[in-house]
C-alpha cells in the first residue's frame, strides 16, 4: 500500500465543506475536491506507486457514486486504504449531488475524447492494465510530412482538431 510519508500527507487532508471541485483530465479523468489532494509541488514528492494507488482509489470512488458493485479485489483495496487513512477527505465524499455526478461524467467523456484524438494520431499504441489502472504508450513518427507541418502547433490545437474528426471509441477506462 502507501508509504508512510504519503499516508501522513493524506491524513492531513481533512474534509472542508467549502472545498472547491476540480477536474483532473490525466491521470484521473474525473473530479476531485481541492481538500483531497496536496498542491502540485507536494504531489510530485509522492512515489509513483503511491500516485497509482491514490488515483485508483479516486476511480473506484467514482464507480461507487454511480452505484456500481465493486469486485472483491477493488473492495478490499478500498477498505484497506480507508483503514490506512480514515481521516482523508476523499472518504468523506462517497455520495455526491447530481451536478457533481454530471461533472464527473463530463470529465470522463472529455478525457476519452482527448485520448481518442491522441491515439488516432499515434503510429504505435500500447495499452496495458495493472492493478485497476490503464497505462498507455504512444509513439509518433515526427518525420511524416503531415506531422512535421503540425509540429509547431500547440498540443491542445492538435487534440481538439483531431477530436472533431475522431468518431469511434478506441479505449475504455479500466476503473
Amino acid at each position: 500500500m502507501l508509504t508512510e510519508a504519503t499516508t501522513t500527507m493524506l491524513s492531513a487532508l481533512t474534509y472542508r465543506a467549502g472545498a472547491k471541485r476540480r477536474v483532473c483530465v490525466l491521470p484521473l479523468g474525473g473530479i476531485y475536491w481541492d481538500d483531497e489532494l496536496p498542491e502540485l509541488r507536494e504531489l510530485t514528492k509522492i512515489p509513483q506507486g503511491d500516485h497509482g494507488d491514490i488515483f485508483r482509489l479516486l476511480g473506484i470512488r467514482s464507480r461507487l457514486w454511480r452505484g456500481e458493485i465493486l469486485s472483491a479485489n477493488d473492495q478490499q483495496f478500498w477498505d484497506g486504504m480507508q483503514a490506512l487513512v480514515p481521516s482523508w477527505a476523499a472518504f468523506q465524499r462517497t455520495q455526491v449531488s447530481p451536478e457533481d455526478l454530471q461533472a464527473d461524467e463530463d470529465a470522463q467523456r472529455e478525457t476519452m475524447e482527448g485520448l481518442k484524438a491522441w491515439f488516432s494520431d499515434a503510429d504505435e499504441v500500447s495499452v496495458s492494465e495493472k492493478d485497476g489502472l490503464e497505462h498507455f504508450s504512444l509513439t509518433f513518427d515526427l518525420t511524416k510530412s503531415e506531422r512535421a507541418a503540425r509540429a509547431n502547433e500547440p498540443w491542445w490545437k492538435r487534440i481538439f482538431r483531431s477530436r472533431l474528426t475522431t468518431q469511434s471509441r478506441l479505449i475504455t477506462p479500466a476503473v
